[in-house]
């Protein structure tokens, strides 16, 4: 009879062969681990002697898993994520009894406009957490995936894996941004109105870096726009308003209304103002999680107030 491999094994031994192969450096897993890397390495010897396999390799860029210890871990990362959900789900969720580290990574006009907000709003009933917002970039969908973030703040991003749950949160309404005294003085403007403008772009990484937003609305009314500057930073983009005749396409909360150098123009089709969608990604296996479900209100109600 084949030898049960599940007798005797601990659950935090799992863990932590699924910290390592997420990581794939033992420095950085016993970092999210909290224990010193001998702990660590005494761990992964004992994870090595159960399994009969060497798990992992040496490599100059850090470990290398052995193809058992990817199949293997393939199927533990939604196996414990749906373990831990149902062992925590009897428990009743208590914000202010967190504590720990949780990163949350925004698209740069998420992080200018919200940031602060999202940081009082979650301090204040968690104040024993310990929380990071951090910008979004290239890393971020990875970073989710293997832990190091547990949240992702941006506008809808498709073709994402199916190992991310997407949560669309309320619709906001856009906003275009130019100085105090730019020469179009109208409240709202159109795509026509806005032609003998240059504007400004945001990027937004995994969203935007090759074909601006703006570029794919006003293609469908035969528009080609003059984009005289691009920048991950939102204030940096601001700045440069304050001194040109561009025009900044954004989501609102950027600038204040009584602002002394910027205004807000309302972009409009027909009449109708423009939505956009926020969304919130998170690992698919925490989709019920009451943690992310309490996240998730809280960036909701502090981005778009009712």
């Amino acid at each position: 009879m084949a030898k049960d491999l599940s007798a005797n094994l601990d659950l935090n031994l799992l863990r932590t062969l699924l910290i390592i192969y997420q990581e794939r450096n033992l420095r950085k897993a016993a970092e999210r681990l909290f224990v010193t890397q001998p702990a660590l390495s005494h761990a992964l010897q004992k994870l090595r002697h159960h399994f009969n396999d060497d798990l992992f390799s040496k490599t100059q860029g850090g470990l290398a898993p052995t193809p058992y210890a990817i199949e293997l871990c393939s199927h533990l990362e939604p196996a414990l994520g749906s373990l831990f959900d149902a062992i925590n789900s009897q428990q009743a969720f208590e914000p202010s009894e967190l504590t720990g580290k949780l990163q949350i990574a925004l698209a740069p006009q998420y992080l200018a406009a919200y940031g602060c907000k999202i940081y009082r709003a979650i301090a204040q009933q968690a104040p024993t957490l310990s929380l990071s917002l951090v910008k979004w970039t290239s890393t971020t969908f990875e970073d989710i995936a293997n832990g190091k973030t547990q949240m992702g703040i941006n506008y809808d991003i498709p073709h994402t894996k199916k190992t991310l749950y997407r949560r669309n949160l309320s619709p906001g309404y856009a906003t275009i941004y130019a100085r105090r005294d730019h020469p179009y003085h109208g409240a709202t403007i159109d795509a026509h109105q806005s032609v003998p403008y240059p504007w400004a772009s945001l990027i937004i990484p995994d969203r935007n870096e090759h074909v601006t937003d703006l570029e794919t609305y006003l293609a469908q009314y035969g528009i080609t726009p003059t984009i005289n500057f691009r920048s991950t930073s939102p204030e940096v983009i601001l700045d440069a308003l304050r001194h040109s005749d561009m025009l900044f396409p954004s989501i609102d909360g950027l600038v204040r209304d009584d602002d002394p150098t910027i205004r807000k123009i309302i972009p409009v089709t027909n009449g109708e103002y423009h939505q956009f969608h926020t969304v919130c990604f998170y690992s698919q296996t925490q989709h019920n999680a009451p943690l992310m479900q309490w996240l998730c209100n809280i960036v909701d109600t502090t981005c778009h107030p009712s």
